[in-house]
């Protein structure tokens, strides 16, 4: 089997996490296998609640406490990405079939906005070749307002006045 980064249809996607459960000797469950289709049907951004929540929606019975374990493996064999908008949950998005993007995160409306560039992909191997390190992967977050935040909201988008001790 190639790279998971390789991979792009469902079924290649449900073999290589197949293969990885298998090669760390964890059972491929039928609960499991229901929350990797439902996150493969996601095609946003999402977190665990929304993963239950459309688990729910199809009707199919599936703990939280699997849910909230199976994520993480899912990271880990590559299917997914971590996505950290804020601090309080975290996001999850797939990891294969497409190439590198990053994230602007408003901070007022909470808006997403995804952007590729080859400059910070060019940066980031500049950077691992100067330091001698092989880079496999990076995020990079712009956080700040929204257009339609800013204009709502122009004191936010003012320099802060200097202190004055």
């Amino acid at each position: 089997m190639s790279k998971l980064s390789d991979v792009h249809g469902p079924d290649e996607v449900r073999e290589a996490f197949r293969v990885y459960l298998r090669d760390r000797g964890i059972k491929y469950t039928t609960p499991r296998q229901k929350v990797l289709d439902a996150v493969l049907d996601l095609h946003h951004h999402f977190d665990a609640e929304q993963v239950l929540y459309a688990l729910k929606e199809r009707d199919l019975k599936v703990g939280k406490a699997t849910v909230y374990r199976t994520l993480p493996l899912l990271v880990d064999c590559g299917v997914l990405k971590e996505v950290r908008f804020d601090v309080k949950q975290t996001h999850y998005e797939h990891a294969f079939g497409e190439g590198p993007h990053d994230h602007m995160v408003c901070r007022r409306c909470g808006r997403i906005v995804e952007f590729a560039s080859d400059e910070v992909v060019e940066l980031r191997s500049r950077i691992g070749r100067r330091h001698n390190f092989h880079v496999i992967s990076h995020r990079f977050q712009l956080t700040g307002l929204c257009w339609d935040c800013a204009i709502v909201c122009p004191v936010a988008t003012m320099p802060a006045p200097e202190r004055r001790e």
